[in-house]
């Protein structure tokens, strides 16, 4: 069994993986190239003039991978884990059932197999169910040509008051349930109407998450919202050309929604709100890869190697082996592996002692974010390696409408 440091996140200002892929969903969209508006602090590239003025179609090709911190190799394979949050709840409840309808989708890496489905078994899919995605959730809805997308974290410091993935799965929940009722809405404003509808719902006593949201539009738009330190990246041409900033308090206490009990409400527990989040809108075109990931993946993995996994990817895919594959059916595998190695990856990194030399006989190998970020702003804890968390990827690739 391989140890690594588990490091709760604070919610008081005091003080080889597992992967699920989703089936390719495909809406119509128009294909632009990158801009970005914004409305919070955040810098916004230059408006460039649409790339398809006559508005080709686009479809969206994505793939969706998690793995739990207390799941192998990081637990043993026959250890018992119950069940996250509302997965363990009475099946007739609505929160119950959506988040059993997010596990259900087909798990595992599978093979490139033509006429399959990624290559899926029943028994992937069990697996991935009983280790589940921990303390994130993920929420996928389809709103007439748009599509919204979520993740949520939730904040460990909460555990010994309440699970924190009630919290993030009620919040997944209810953000894609006011996306599809509130149409017009912007992403910041269905994070506004979701985090008072937790705050109603009598099902989560207490606790704390982050979020980061995208609508993919039916004009090529990419517009995002993200409160803590979850995030989000565009690639093009296997390069990143925008990536979200995290939005922290202090060292590994990021913003966060948060229901707070009244015997708490003078404890110091962080209380952000949604508008606090950051704000932007891109316009993307056929080809740009879009990211949102927790931060299991930005605490481990350096910001550099993303793109080299990518490239690795594009050149595995432009194969002769995979001459066979549709533009179409390439998109869909970049999407779903894409996804998988960024998890995959990021949980090998978890494993880092900080002490690697990667090869090079210097004794100096790359070092994660988080122990970089600790040896600023935290250097007393002496904090080294990886940063045993949960994990969780979306990915989307735009492309041509068949």
């Amino acid at each position: 069994m391989v140890l690594a440091t588990s490091f709760p996140r604070a919610a008081r200002l005091t003080g080889s993986s597992l992967s699920l892929s989703l089936r390719q969903i495909r809406h119509k969209s128009t294909s632009t190239s990158l801009s970005a508006s914004s409305s919070s602090s955040a810098s916004s590239g230059p408006t460039v003039s649409p790339l398809y003025p006559h508005s080709t179609q686009l479809s969206y090709s994505l793939g969706l991978s998690y793995a739990s911190k207390y799941s192998p190799p990081f637990i043993g394979p026959n250890d018992k884990i119950p069940p996250y949050g509302f997965m363990s709840r009475n099946k007739e409840d609505g929160i119950t059932a959506w988040v059993n309808e997010m596990m259900d989708f087909p798990a595992g890496r599978g093979e490139l197999v033509s006429g399959k489905e990624g290559g899926w078994s029943e028994s992937t899919r069990k697996d991935v169910r009983k280790w589940g995605a921990g303390e994130d959730f993920f929420g996928v809805q389809r709103v007439g040509r748009d599509l919204h997308l979520s993740l949520s974290d939730g904040v460990g410091g909460w555990t010994d008051r309440a699970d924190p993935s009630l919290f993030s799965q009620a919040l997944c929940y209810h953000y894609s349930n006011t996306a599809l009722q509130f149409a017009s809405s912007s992403p910041q404003e269905i994070l506004h109407k979701a985090y008072n509808a937790l705050l109603a719902d009598e099902r989560v006593i207490a606790g704390g998450a982050t979020l980061v949201g995208v609508r993919l539009g039916e004009e090529g738009d990419a517009s995002f919202v993200n409160l803590g330190d979850s995030g989000y990246a565009i690639m093009r041409n296997d390069k990143i050309v925008h990536i979200s900033e995290a939005q922290t308090h202090f060292f590994n206490c990021p913003f966060q929604l948060s229901k707070i009990p009244k015997d708490m409400q003078q404890n110091g527990v962080v209380h952000d709100t949604p508008a606090l989040a950051d704000t932007q809108t891109f316009e993307v075109k056929v080809g740009d890869v879009i990211i949102l990931f927790t931060d299991g993946l930005s605490d481990n993995l350096p910001l550099s190697h993303i793109p080299r996994l990518s490239s690795q990817l594009t050149k595995l895919l432009d194969s002769p082996n995979n001459a066979h594959l549709s533009e179409s059916e390439r998109d869909s595998e970049f999407a779903r592996l894409f996804a998988d190695i960024l998890v995959g990856y990021s949980r090998n990194a978890m494993k880092r002692t900080g002490n690697e030399d990667d090869g090079n006989g210097s004794g100096k190998g790359w070092k994660t974010p988080f122990e970089l970020e600790a040896s600023k702003k935290a250097p007393q804890f002496g904090f080294k390696g990886g940063k045993l968390d949960d994990i969780t990827v979306i990915t989307a690739v735009v492309s041509e409408q068949d």
